[in-house]
C-alpha cells in the first residue's frame, strides 16, 4: 500500500493549479484577439482602413488610431515611407462610408462593409 504525505500532495496541486492558470492565461489572449472581429462601426471602419491599405501593398508603420464622435469616425495613421493615413466615415448612412487618403491622394472611397466582406472571401 502507497501513502502520500500531505507535502506531496500539495506539490501535485499546485502543478494542477499551474497547469490550469497558464490554459486560462492562453484563452484569455485568444479572446481579446478575436474582440476586434465583433466590434461596433469604429472598429468596422479601423478594419477596413487597415483592408485597404493592405490591398494597395502599402507597408503600415503605425495602424490607424481611430476615433468618433457623433456618426463620425477620424482615423490616423501612417506608413513606412512617412506618408500620413487618414480615414474619415460617416456611420450614419445606410451603407457606412469612409474615405482613405495616403499622402493627400484618395485611394479608397465607398463602402465599409464591401471592404470587410471582400477580405472575409479572401480568406476563405
Amino acid at each position: 500500500m502507497t501513502r502520500t504525505t500531505p507535502r506531496l500532495a500539495m506539490t501535485g496541486t499546485a502543478a494542477v493549479i499551474a497547469a490550469m492558470l497558464l490554459v486560462l492565461t492562453g484563452c484569455a489572449s485568444q479572446i481579446s484577439g478575436l474582440a476586434p472581429v465583433g466590434g461596433d462601426a469604429l472598429t468596422g471602419v479601423r478594419i477596413a482602413a487597415v483592408d485597404v491599405l493592405l490591398e494597395n501593398k502599402l507597408g503600415i508603420l503605425e495602424v490607424p488610431v481611430c476615433t468618433q464622435v457623433a456618426k463620425s469616425v477620424s482615423c490616423v495613421g501612417s506608413l513606412t515611407d512617412g506618408s500620413v493615413v487618414t480615414v474619415e466615415a460617416d456611420i450614419s448612412t445606410t451603407p457606412d462610408t469612409m474615405t482613405v487618403t495616403v499622402g493627400g491622394e484618395t485611394i479608397y472611397d465607398g463602402d465599409v462593409q464591401a471592404v470587410l466582406d471582400k477580405a472575409a472571401q479572401a480568406t476563405e
